[in-house]
């Protein structure tokens, strides 16, 4: 890669992408990349576009140059060796994530090209087997999901905060395809080349996203993670679900990869140490020499009681009844980090113990963090004392509310969230009396 430092081959990087942002031609870009390296860091892209961030680039914006500069940097970097080969294990949660991802290569290779390819030769008997490909894309919301939830979740634990927020606002943008294309293949009144240019487009995000989760985040990730890390992420994995497969079974790190990762430790911190360097905001008590797991509440309850000013309660009883009130409840305190969560039975949003100690701008999409960080701004503020909203999501009206706490001197405590699926509620007609 010559002699150039670091310094000079990010600034390169972010020169390139630079040009690629203001319209620049692709094939100079990449023509400039090739002169310039003969292979580069993940890290050092994720380095650059940091950089980008910095500089006052909008993420939103970030979203635009991803596909250009993942084909750039396709086939550029250098392939990344790990002493623990456990990722290759079944359970895996980056084996999950790549096993889906093979199952959605195959939906939309052999399934849905093969389809259009029938449909554009005048075969429309296909349409209705059309529909019902394209509706199982929509599964990729629960691939993402977990992505989002967990591994973005750890990988903020490291300071590695840039690269999620990017990966997010794509994820979103997928999404929101999906849904336009179930909306063009349904009906009777349908054309075949708004579908084909909207498949194209779609198809390429998406295979893009396949390379930047194998390539680039799974790399990343498999640098600073711990294997305690994996094991909490492969079991927290079954609250959201799975994409296309098979619930995998649960998966545990051998002990002989346990004793390798000791001796990687070194490497690790290192590893720990450059995603620091590279991304701002980190919490600066945390400490490079610690597994970061998500605190685990205990099941160890000895009887005792909590009194509050209407009453008593064991802190078994308390526990339990949160699984039984009707609304999703999450408490984030006066810092806006998660600190609670409600385990109903049935959860609107996923909720996982990984979300715990997490910023909570960070648990949304990255078009709706300025919104809650607004609603946060002005509960601290003392402007605003409740906000509220309702969406349709899945079939379901579900509601959501939040609160600004105070104590008895007026101090802000924190927010808390109440999320509720109320589409029994706005369906009740007449009366039903306790004695019906």
């Amino acid at each position: 890669m010559g002699t150039s430092s670091k310094a000079e081959r990010q600034k390169k990087i972010v020169e390139i992408l630079g040009l690629l942002h203001e319209g620049g031609s692709f094939e100079e870009a990449k023509r400039l990349f090739n002169e310039e390296f003969d292979g580069v860091d993940v890290t050092e892209i994720t380095s650059a576009e940091r950089e980008l961030i910095k500089n006052g680039l909008d993420p939103s914006e970030i979203q635009k140059l991803c596909t250009i500069h993942a084909a750039v940097f396709k086939g550029s970097i250098n392939e990344i060796h790990h002493s623990n080969q456990e990722y290759g294990q079944p359970g895996h949660p980056v084996h999950t994530l790549k096993l889906e991802n093979q199952v959605l290569q195959s939906l939309m290779t052999d399934e849905i090209d093969g389809l259009l390819v029938k449909i554009e030769n005048g075969q429309w008997e296909f349409q209705e087997r059309l529909v019902h490909a394209v509706k199982d894309l929509g599964q990729l919301d629960k691939h993402y999901a977990r992505k989002e939830t967990l591994i973005f979740s750890y990988m903020e634990k490291y300071g590695i905060t840039a690269p999620p927020m990017v990966m997010w606002g794509v994820d979103d943008d997928i999404r929101e395809q999906i849904k336009e294309m179930t909306q063009l293949v349904q009906g009777e009144r349908v054309a075949f080349n708004p579908i084909k240019i909207h498949w194209e487009k779609l198809k390429e995000d998406i295979e893009e996203m396949i390379f930047k989760e194998e390539e680039i985040m799974v790399p990343m990730t498999l640098d600073v993670f711990t294997l305690k890390d994996w094991e909490q992420i492969a079991k927290d994995s079954f609250d959201i679900g799975f994409a296309y497969i098979p619930e995998p079974l649960p998966w545990k790190a051998s002990q002989e990869s346990l004793a390798k990762e000791l001796e990687r430790e070194p490497v690790r911190l290192e590893m720990i140490k450059q995603a620091k360097e590279m991304t701002e905001g980190i919490a600066e008590s945390m400490s490079t020499e610690e597994s970061i797991v998500p605190k685990e509440t205990s099941n160890n309850f000895d009887g005792s009681e909590i009194n509050f000013p209407t009453g008593n309660l064991q802190i078994k009883q308390l526990i339990n009844m949160f699984k039984y009130i009707p609304v999703d409840l999450t408490f984030v305190d006066a810092s806006e980090t998660v600190c609670f969560y409600s385990e109903g039975k049935e959860r609107v949003f996923p909720r996982t113990n990984s979300v715990i100690g997490r910023k909570v701008v960070n648990c949304h999409p990255p078009k709706s963090m300025h919104m809650v960080q607004q609603i946060l701004d002005d509960f601290k503020a003392g402007s605003r004392e409740h906000a509220e909203f309702w969406i349709e999501l899945h079939g379901k009206f579900v509601y959501i509310q939040y609160f600004a706490v105070h104590d008895d001197d007026n101090q802000y405590l924190g927010c808390l969230e109440a999320t509720q699926d109320v589409t029994h509620i706005r369906n009740l007609d007449g009366q039903k009396r306790l004695m019906d």
